[in-house]
Order: structure tokens, then sequence, then C-alpha cells
């Protein structure tokens, strides 16, 4: 019988960047050592870098739980999208205007620890489920949001 891990990330192909190959080498190499891997991932996120190779490497035996979010960055692209690419980047420019400085302020004093902190609560009820079937399965959390208030009594 093979050890059941759940992963909650919200960078996983076909987002690009270091954070992706993190999470997607260690699911690649806990399903090699018998464990039975889920993934927890945003259905439909807006990434702000993509790279679809990554899809490629993505093991076969990999389950997946999608939930869907709600993208701040997806609001703010309607007021201006090459800005709030940008700024999910972290490129803030020197000469920003005001519009620029409201979404900055915006996304570091509302949006609090990061802009998809409304993803959690989401999660938390489409894990139910996986828990109920799973008992006692490892489960392992990423960023953005942090899931550090997890009280599996309350799922």
């Amino acid at each position: 019988m093979k050890n059941p891990v759940l992963i909650i990330t919200y960078y996983w192909p076909p987002a690009g960047g270091p954070g992706v190959q993190r999470w997607l080498k260690f699911a690649t190499y806990l399903e090699q050592y018998n464990f039975e891997v889920t993934v927890v991932i945003p259905d439909h996120p807006d990434y702000p870098i993509v790279d679809a190779s990554l899809l490629e490497e993505v093991p076969k035996g990999i389950q997946f739980i999608k939930v869907p979010i709600n993208e701040p960055s997806r609001w703010a692209s309607s007021l201006s999208r090459k800005r709030t690419k940008n700024l999910q980047k972290g490129i803030i420019p020197k000469n920003a205007g005001p519009l620029q400085r409201a979404m900055i302020w915006m996304r570091g004093n509302l949006f609090v620890p990061d802009a998809r902190v409304g993803w959690k609560s989401r999660v938390i009820k489409a894990i139910h489920p996986y828990l109920l079937e799973h008992k006692n399965p490892t489960i392992i959390t990423t960023g953005p949001t942090t899931f550090y208030t997890f009280n599996r009594s309350r799922a």
C-alpha cells in the first residue's frame, strides 16, 4: 500500500519559474519511492510566467484536485494588463503613476499574506473528501498562500 501525500501548491505547470520546478521534481521523486501523490492546484490560475514545456515532466500517476480561484490580478488587469503582469513579477517602476501606486498599496495592505489568500477557504473545503478517504496523509503546503492555520478537526 502506498503512503498518501497531499501537496497544496499554487505554482504548478504550466507555470514557470524555480518554485514550480521544486515541487514538480519533489512530486516526481515521491512517486518513485512508493508514495501516492495528490496535488491541489488552482483551476484556471493567472500565472505571471508560463512554461508549457514543464507539463511534459508531470508524472502520469499523480492525481489532482483543482480548486477554483478568484485572481485579483485579473481584476487589476482590466485597468492595465502590462502593468499588472509587471507587478505580478515584482517589477515596480521608479516612476510609478497613481494607479500603479494604488495597486501596490492594495496588494501590500489588503491581501495579507498575499493576493491569493481567498483561495485557502476553498482549498480546505475541496480537500475534505480526500481527508475522509485517506487517513493521516502527509500534507505539504507551499506559497504563495500559507496554510499554517490548517486544522484537520475543522476540515
